[in-house]
């Protein structure tokens, strides 16, 4: 554990360090998960005001006693039961993006996985468990460019024009959101009905920014970290020799080792806290309002918990005991969706696709911001 001064954080890495922390939201708050990490210029926060631009505490960023009831909404739309229903859907999904890369591949000889099937899927499968896809009116295209600027706008350091430009995106998001959490009457047993007929702690109903922040957020993180997590095991398992034939081959073998991946590159690399009331961890005295960042991939390799965690294993006996997806009350509520994405995706690819490979060898331009790692490009060909 140390405090570094660029970023005014203390870095926490070890495994039993970051777990206690997850377990203890009382003492270890989950206020500055969202927050922005730096200061935003005037003409950036003229561009949010504008339109309201506001994330209430509502599900990552949620200490209070309103986390629950937020928390069952996504348990309905995500348990175990839904998710196993749901593997039809994510098999048509796949297949029909998979249609799509077998025409990429025809007409140009190479395809980007990360920008059709990576992005994709995670897109089109959130908005059905959600309920939304009848109800919006925008394009795949339109969700990923106000997602991407999303995360570089809070998770990144951008600056001047740049950042300026990102804030019009995010805004035009949220616009476009509050729009459609005021719509009349939603449809029952979507997130948009649940979130209309919930109600607070003190029995009041939902307004449209709580709406809208939860629809926010759901929508990048339902998506957004699925996609990098696609991204980096594709890439992954075709740089290994073998590796993808025998995913062809033997597609039981692709759920234990995308659950190595996990270990070894989660798409969220860490996770930020905030302190309560002086603590003490490991030894080291933390003042109240000490601003924490959990360093998620760092807890992977942690040779404590794990035996030559530089390796993939994936039949070590504590394969999912990563920290990947959190634990405790802001444990990720798409992990099993996610995982089953992951098993589908990869098996149904090299099963349609067995002959495929990288077709550049160099390293890919990588998405890096504070919790976010993944590479921006994962270009293949047939061979």
């Amino acid at each position: 554990m140390k405090f570094d001064e660029n970023t005014g954080l203390w870095l926490i890495s070890r495994y039993e360090d970051v777990r206690s922390i997850l377990l203890d939201p009382e003492n270890f708050l989950p206020d500055n998960a969202i927050d922005a990490i730096g200061r935003f210029s005037v003409q950036t926060l003229r561009v949010l005001v504008r339109v309201r631009f506001d994330l209430p505490q509502t599900l990552a960023n949620n200490s209070s006693d309103s986390h629950a009831g937020y928390r069952r909404i996504m348990t309905r739309l995500f348990n175990a039961q839904a998710v196993n229903a749901s593997v039809p859907m994510v098999e048509k999904v796949v297949a029909e993006a998979l249609d799509d890369v077998e025409r990429r591949l025809a007409a140009d000889g190479t395809c980007d996985l990360a920008t059709t099937i990576a992005r994709d899927v995670p897109f089109r499968v959130m908005l059905r468990l959600l309920g939304l896809e009848s109800a919006i009116d925008v394009d795949i295209d339109t969700l990923a460019r106000w997602s991407d600027a999303s995360l570089e706008l809070f998770w990144g350091r951008p600056r001047g024009e740049r950042e300026v430009a990102l804030a019009r995106e995010a805004a035009a998001f949220y616009s476009w959101l509050t729009d459609l959490v005021s719509q009349p009457a939603p449809e029952a047993g979507t997130l948009l009905g649940a979130l209309a007929g919930h109600r607070l702690p003190d029995g009041e109903p939902l307004g449209v920014t709580q709406k809208a922040a939860v629809v926010y957020f759901m929508i990048i993180a339902g998506q957004m970290t699925t996609t990098q997590m696609l991204s980096t095991m594709y890439r992954r398992a075709l740089r290994e020799p073998g590796l993808w034939q025998q995913f062809a081959a033997e597609p039981a073998t692709v759920a234990p080792w995308t659950e190595e991946v996990l270990r070894r590159d989660p798409p969220i690399t860490t996770w930020r806290r905030v302190t309560g009331r002086p603590m003490t961890l490991s030894g080291v005295e933390l003042p109240a309002g000490a601003p924490l960042l959990l360093m998620l991939s760092s807890t992977g390799s942690d040779t404590e918990v794990f035996e030559k965690p530089e390796q993939l294993c994936p039949y070590r006996s504590n394969v999912r005991k990563h920290l990947s997806f959190g634990i405790g009350r802001h444990r990720c509520s798409g992990a099993e969706l996610a995982r089953m994405e992951a098993d589908v995706v990869m098996r149904m690819t090299a099963a349609r696709l067995p002959d495929l490979r990288l077709s550049d060898g160099t390293s890919p331009r990588m998405l890096a911001l504070l919790s976010f790692r993944a590479p921006l490009q994962v270009l293949v060909e047939r061979g």
